[in-house]
């Protein structure tokens, strides 16, 4: 091999040097854009408190003479200008987004000596696609009315394509094969035999079903364009950098930490550390893989130290990573969908949610428990569990800070755009003041690199969801799907949520979990009233058994990523992880038969002078006593307890089979809606534990 050989690929590194820096600054680009859209309420406040204040007489003027004079001060003009030429348009709103996510991700996509060329070209084809279609959708706003022009028959599908494409190569085969079986279906539905049953659609030419994709899908703000990406870019990325700059700022370790020192001292210490980890990890990021990676390279090594087997320590991970897509303040994707679905403000979904959230932690708490007592895992050692020190301490107003000021606007002033840019100026001034190390550029640079990168991947998904929501709605399935559901929903209801949850669970294995919520709904959307639960009850049934996919095998991608951290199998991690989380299996059918789970502690919006809730959405929460919520929290308690210990087979003693046969009767028997049977099965549950270890110390009685 020649010198010249060896020296070839050099420009190649230094080109893809250079492509990866530039995606770098794109990506602090798109994180100031998110950071600029979300503040534009902000920004309206602060330009009329200005005008207000400088103008003496402007008290002094009617209401009229007011607006008028906001329109002509030179600052109010100025900005008015601004959010006319930059906040307003839809085509930015939407499109600017979606080319800034692309160019991030392709610019860096391919990474093979030789491959630069490929990334280049697929960005400037990406560009160009989705810039056309912002400039279409400039002129619609304008008046002009939605044309399928010819260029379009081209953009369109290039658009399409490169979606796709990169969908495949940052989340895999499953959800584009899903999305191209709706693609062939969209155009095929029309020759499909009587006997398909609801897959038969109408007749129609291919051109007219390509003139229609094109109408709807690109002349409009359909498909890719759709709710899943107004909801996203409207509400969600702002969290997205709200975590991203905690993370960065050191908040992480000192998260492991305060988790350490608070469990290190309970049975399975190592393990209920991860538990507790991810429930905080899931107040700022809500989303699992991501909770499973950041915390998981921490957590998991420590579990199998600590004597626990690498399937289950990996287990533990995925399951409680899981968790923190339910977690308030800062809840997954998935719940700005339900908020914008049923038209609900979002703070009313963070307080349901509240509960459901408490109760998956403790189900898992006690599984981590039960097993660590079966293997005998006893407390991490003294020197193992951190001490915080004064400075550490002090540290933890990092959380105390942003989370408070982000409960507060979205409960007391709910705008969530608001909501998300005061958190995020409250945790960057904290971090820094806090945090020594995030006073240097490089620290606060790298954090908005990391948010726009996550940022740019959570677009390109929802984008190819929105594509598969538009074709499902656009061909008529989702129409003929709701009928059918309309007609079974007039059976037993517990036979209806079984057949919604097992549809989420199946769907979810392969698609995340909003996509399988948009399906699921829109499935739903002409027989929400005949399933005969509130909207909100139903909606937040199919976001737990979308979220309870991603632990559920074969396809648990949540376990899958834990899994490798562990050194475990795959498959194996899974079904662990599944028994783990077994909470989020049941919470849903508990909130459906004990409406107080969810409804009664939106009392606190009255506590805090506000009207009665009142909303089509939501039961009257009148209608819940206290003695309900307390209940179904004891019961649930005492049912996790049973069941836990059933499935490790051990509590304070080795368990034996026909007890925990019994065990688990009695636990499900206390969550039924009927106290006539709840009531004695909770005495029995009850007095079963009591002589439990009794019967275990007679002679010949399992022991360990």
């Amino acid at each position: 091999m020649t010198s010249e050989d060896t020296e070839a690929p050099a420009p190649d590194r230094g080109g893809a040097l250079f492509d990866k820096h530039l995606a770098d600054v794109v990506a602090v680009a798109f994180a100031l854009v998110i950071v600029l859209y979300s503040a534009s309420g902000p920004i309206s406040e602060f330009v009329r408190w200005f005008i207000e204040t400088t103008t003496p007489a402007f008290d002094e003027m009617s209401r009229r003479d007011q607006r008028v004079f906001l329109r002509e001060h030179w600052l109010g003009a100025a900005y008015r200008s601004f959010e006319q030429s930059f906040l307003l348009p839809t085509g930015l709103i939407i499109g600017l987004p979606i080319v800034m996510s692309f160019a991030i991700t392709l610019l860096t996509l391919h990474r093979k000596p030789g491959q630069r060329g490929i990334n280049w070209g697929l960005t400037v084809l990406a560009v160009v696609a989705f810039s056309s279609w912002i400039i279409a959708i400039f002129a619609s706003d304008a008046g002009a009315l939605p044309v399928a022009r010819p260029i379009d028959f081209v953009m369109f599908p290039l658009a399409t394509a490169i979606t796709l494409y990169l969908t495949w190569r940052l989340f895999g085969g499953f959800i584009v094969a899903f999305c191209l079986f709706w693609v062939i279906y969209f155009f095929a539905k029309g020759w499909l035999p009587e006997w398909t049953g609801i897959l038969a659609g109408s007749e129609s030419t291919m051109a007219q079903n390509l003139r229609q994709m094109v109408l709807q899908f690109w002349a409009q703000t359909g498909g890719m364009f759709g709710q899943p990406i107004q909801v996203v870019t409207g509400n969600v990325l702002i969290f997205i950098v709200f975590g991203a700059v905690l993370m960065a700022s050191g908040a992480g370790d000192l998260l492991m930490k305060i988790a350490n020192r608070l469990t290190g001292g309970m049975i399975g210490g190592a393990a209920h550390a991860s538990v507790a980890s991810s429930a905080l990890f899931g107040t700022l990021s809500g989303a699992a893989i991501s909770n499973v990676v950041s915390t998981g390279v921490m957590t998991i090594p420590v579990i199998r130290r600590a004597g626990f087997k690498p399937a289950f320590a990996g287990a533990v991970e995925a399951a409680a990573s899981t968790g923190g897509q339910i977690m308030p303040p800062v809840m997954g994707v998935v719940a700005f969908f339900v908020a914008g679905q049923i038209g609900l403000e979002y703070r009313y979904i963070v307080v349901a949610a509240i509960l459901p959230a408490a109760f998956f932690y403790l189900g898992t708490f006690l599984a981590v428990y039960f097993e660590a007592r079966k293997r005998g895992v006893g407390a991490l050692p003294p020197e193992a569990r951190p001490k915080l020190t004064r400075g550490e301490w002090v540290q933890c107003l990092v959380f105390v800070l942003p989370l408070g000021t982000l409960s507060y606007f979205l409960f007391a002033q709910p705008s969530v755009p608001k909501a998300g840019f005061y958190g995020l100026v409250v945790a960057v001034v904290a971090a820094a003041v806090l945090f020594r190390e995030f006073r240097s550029a490089s620290r606060i640079w790298h954090a908005f690199v990391d948010a726009g990168r996550m940022a740019g991947s959570i677009v390109v998904i929802v984008t190819a969801i929105g594509l598969i929501v538009g074709l499902i709605q656009t061909s008529g399935f989702s129409g003929r799907l709701s009928q059918l559901l309309a007609e079974a929903a007039s059976g037993p209801l517990p036979l209806v949520l079984i057949v919604v949850a097992f549809g989420a669970i199946v769907l979810g294995m392969g698609l995340p979990p909003g996509a399988t919520y948009f399906i699921i709904v829109i499935a739903l959307s002409s027989g929400i009233d005949t399933v005969g639960i509130a909207p909100l009850t139903l909606h937040l049934f199919v976001v737990f058994f979308a979220m309870m996919s991603t632990v559920t095998p074969p396809v648990a991608l949540a376990a899958f990523a834990a899994a490798p951290i562990a050194g475990a199998d795959p498959i194996k991690t899974g079904f662990e992880a599944a028994k783990i989380a077994l909470a989020g299996f049941l919470i849903p059918f508990v909130f459906v038969y004990h409406p107080a789970v969810l409804y009664k502690l939106q009392v606190v919006f009255e506590w805090f002078g506000e009207d009665r809730v009142d909303s089509r959405a939501m039961i009257d929460i009148a209608t819940v006593t206290w003695f309900e919520f307390f209940w179904i929290i004891a019961a649930f308690t005492l049912a996790m307890w049973l069941i836990a210990s059933a499935l490790a087979g051990y509590d304070r003693t080795r368990i034996a089979p026909v007890e925990r046969l019994l065990r688990v009767a009695l636990g499900g028997a206390v969550l039924l809606p009927q106290m006539i049977l709840a009531g004695p099965a909770a005495v029995l549950g009850l007095a079963l534990l009591f002589i439990s270890p009794r019967l275990a110390g007679r002679p010949g009685a399992a022991t360990t």
